[in-house]
């Protein structure tokens, strides 16, 4: 347990390179951190989002609400606990959270997360053919549950065609399609039956939902999963991005990969909303499986920002508003 009140410099440097590994900051990172005495202050940077991609901010929220997880894990690891106050000022919309880490035992489990932040990789290769065990399953849906969201799994095979054929509606981020890019032009692909070869070919990006016989589900053995929220609403989003960081993290302990398929756009949202989360709100859609035997570990996306791009004191202006 640490001997300070509040965290050292070098401990906050490394929450907040942690949050940078988040899902989502692989590219330019859509929030920025500003510290205090005490709080570390979690805000999103409209001049970051673009509005034609993002019209409501949600997936600017949902990522950053990946990166308030990892930041909370890596002080868990670092044996702070953190409280946390979310959407704290209705009259600073940009504020999604207020972390305030203390000396105290972090929450179940979370400590043992922390090691799955460096190891986890975003992997789009097919997996393996072996399916994922169900108790490994069980242990996923609770990871999203201490988030306050609820893990469905994909049974419905014209559901998994539609998804796995990329969802329609440019539901891919840019970062996504550049790695699609790269391992559709991968030789160890070509035989495969991965939706990714298919989606970056661009074959099925005006398909309609559901058409049965249209798209063939993806026959490795990949789990796809729908993470869902009572609400939605900007807590929500937030609330959705811890447990998508909850939940891919759980994974990686277990030794799977994973990964997110794409952002919801209108569209697939309704369509999951009926015939997967039962009228829940879907926030976003993942797969986990088992690697393949004898494939090389992929290497680790890094985020281009550094912490000093995302990091600065609480009074200063910021860095990134015109």
């Amino acid at each position: 347990m640490p001997n300070s009140r509040v965290p050292s410099p070098a401990a906050v440097e490394a929450a907040v390179a942690a949050a940078l590994l988040a899902p989502g900051a692989s590219d330019a990172p859509l929030w920025q951190w500003r510290i205090g005495y005490r709080t570390l202050h979690l805000y999103a940077e409209p001049s970051r989002r673009r509005a034609a991609d993002d019209p409501a901010g949600r997936w600017q929220t949902l990522s950053s609400g990946a990166a308030l997880h990892h930041l909370r894990i890596a002080f868990a690891g670092l044996g702070w606990a953190c409280a946390v106050d979310r959407l704290p000022s209705p009259g600073e919309p940009d504020r999604l959270a207020v972390v305030t880490p203390q000396p105290g035992e972090p929450g179940p489990g979370e400590a043992a997360l922390a090691t799955s932040i460096a190891r986890r990789r975003e992997d789009l290769r097919p997996c393996g053919g072996r399916p994922v065990p169900s108790d490994c399953l069980g242990r996923l849906s609770h990871a999203a549950a201490r988030e306050g969201a609820v893990l469905h799994p994909v049974e419905d095979r014209a559901v998994r065609g539609y998804l796995m054929t990329a969802g329609g509606e440019g539901t891919r981020v840019p970062a996504q399609m550049r790695r699609e890019e790269a391992y559709a032009r991968s030789a160890s692909l070509v035989a495969s039956q991965g939706v990714l070869v298919r989606a970056a070919a661009g074959t099925a990006g005006n398909r309609p939902p559901l058409a049965r016989g249209e798209a063939e589900p993806r026959n490795d053995g990949a789990s796809l999963l729908v993470l869902s929220t009572p609400g939605d609403d900007r807590l929500a989003w937030l609330r959705a991005g811890e447990a998508l960081s909850s939940v891919l993290l759980t994974a990686t302990g277990y030794g799977l990969s994973s990964g997110r398929l794409s952002r919801t756009g209108p569209r697939l949202r309704e369509t999951l909303a009926e015939r997967v989360t039962l009228g829940q709100a879907p926030q976003a859609v993942l797969w986990v499986g088992r690697p393949p035997v004898g494939v090389k570990r992929l290497q680790r996306t890094r985020s281009q920002a550094s912490v000093d791009d995302v990091l600065e004191p609480l009074q200063a202006p910021a860095k990134h508003r015109c």
